[in-house]
């Protein structure tokens, strides 16, 4: 039972407080205003008196009934006023705690007040599920930028979820160019621009005869409908901003909550848009420096550093798993006297060009380097030492057969050993080091297997 402070404002609605007797012992003003009778003419007497005499019994009944297992609280009455004018209702009423003094508290609400109270509920519950509405749309864009890595994932994923949320009968987000827009979003764009407000973010609503002008071919598909044009900026764009569409639905309540909500919304994305474009950049940039850092300048292969790091790592998986690997050490043979004979740019050349050879030729799991100055390494994983010569042999061969600008012909030693149960990587690389100084003293141009004479593959 409400009291008159949480039901101020609702005209048509009577209170009273009854004693156990039935008689009144206070009423609010809308009582004294409808039935014309001044409180003081009221108190002390029984409710009753002010009921139409042939529901005088009823209402009897209907009070002594109060509180008991199955009675109803409602009872439809009648009430005479003052000038005697009949005010039709519904009384609801309860009996009052003990401590509270006892009695009835009462209510009477008008026919008239009745309905409008109910219409007042009826629209407030519409107008807190239309913000309720909007509300999870805003918490979509938080959650969206929590899990998105990129600007196009971004938006992808909330036109998804703002189609299934936000209650909108239809959402388009500008595409990321060269893919160009709608024509019908080009010109609702144009729009907004005339209007002033398309150089920062911002919202316009299109009611749906403008829409008819402006977009015709939109305005066809979604017949009487509004819609909301937003604008956020997003540096991705080439002007600096991106624009989305949204169809309200025929929802009066809704509609009025996006076109409130519409601005701070578009400001939510704009602020998810600038956090991820600065992420992105941020993660490039490290992304570029992590890759200077492991990685030479000249040939573009794997530096020192990263080969190192490469090795360790594959002496752990090989103590843990019983995993094996290969490495081939390769050197460019006579290589002073190409830098002596034709200068230090075409010795960057020659290194350059056997760099890409060997990159081209090796597998996505091979991890190719330079060791430094002319020698170049490569860590074969999960390779045996038959498999690793064989693609030694291979690219000496493939690499005598270049002609090299200026310095013409160039070969390539190279020396292949192969991780053993409780080597370290330092051994796998030191006895390929000896394999290779093997292959130069055996006259270059070959491949030689660690200091085993018998696996030597020589020129042919």
């Amino acid at each position: 039972m409400y009291g008159a402070a949480d039901l101020h404002g609702f005209d048509g609605l009577l209170l009273q407080v009854l004693d156990d007797e039935g008689c009144i012992l206070d009423v609010n003003p809308e009582w004294n205003s409808l039935l014309e009778y001044a409180a003081e003419d009221c108190v002390g007497l029984p409710f009753r008196d002010f009921l139409e005499p042939g529901l005088r019994a009823e209402a009897d009944v209907f009070f002594r009934a109060l509180g008991r297992p199955g009675a109803s609280p409602f009872l439809p009455v009648a009430l005479r006023g003052k000038s005697g004018r009949s005010v039709g209702g519904i009384l609801m009423a309860q009996p009052r705690p003990r401590e509270a003094g006892g009695g009835y508290a009462c209510e009477i609400w008008t026919t008239d007040g009745f309905a409008r109270a109910v219409s007042h509920a009826r629209t407030r519950a519409e107008r807190d599920r239309a913000t309720d509405t909007v509300t999870r749309a805003f918490s979509a864009v938080t959650e969206l930028l929590a899990k998105s890595n990129h600007v196009p994932e971004f938006l992808r994923d909330l036109t998804l979820l703002m189609e299934a949320i936000s209650g909108a009968v239809r959402v388009v987000i500008e595409p990321q160019p060269p893919e160009p827009p709608a024509p019908w979003l080009a010109a609702l764009a144009a729009e907004m621009r005339r209007g002033g407000r398309g150089r920062e973010t911002g919202a316009a609503a299109i009611r749906a005869g403008r829409l008819a002008e402006i977009a015709p071919e939109l305005a066809a598909a979604h017949p009487g409908l509004s819609v909301l044009l937003l604008c956020f900026a997003d540096e991705t764009m080439p002007a600096g901003r991106r624009h989305a569409v949204m169809v309200l639905p025929d929802d009066a309540a809704l509609a009025e909550a996006w076109e409130k909500q519409s601005i701070p919304y578009a400001c939510a994305v704009a602020n998810a848009l600038s956090c991820l474009t600065l992420w992105e950049r941020q993660s490039e940039m490290l992304r570029k420096a992590h890759t200077l850092s492991v990685t030479d300048p000249l040939t573009q292969v794997f530096n020192r550093y990263k080969l190192e790091e490469v090795l360790a790592s594959e002496e752990r998986r090989a103590r843990r798993y019983g995993t094996g690997f290969s490495v081939i050490m390769a050197d460019i043979d006579r290589f002073k006297a190409v830098n002596d004979t034709f200068g230090h740019p075409i010795g960057d050349r020659v290194l350059e060009i056997v760099a890409a050879e060997m990159r081209a030729s090796t597998r996505t799991t091979d991890v190719v380097g330079r060791w430094g100055g002319e020698e170049f390494l490569i860590v074969c994983v999960h390779t045996r030492p038959e498999a690793a010569v064989i693609l030694a042999d291979m690219l000496r061969r493939r690499i005598a057969a270049i002609a090299f600008p200026e310095a013409g012909r160039v070969t390539v030693s190279f020396g292949v050993s192969a991780h053993a149960p409780g080597d370290s990587a330092a051994a796998v690389v030191s006895r390929a080091d000896a394999a290779l100084y093997a292959a130069k003293r055996g006259g270059r141009n070959r491949v030689c297997v660690e200091a085993a004479p018998s696996a030597e593959t020589t020129a042919s």
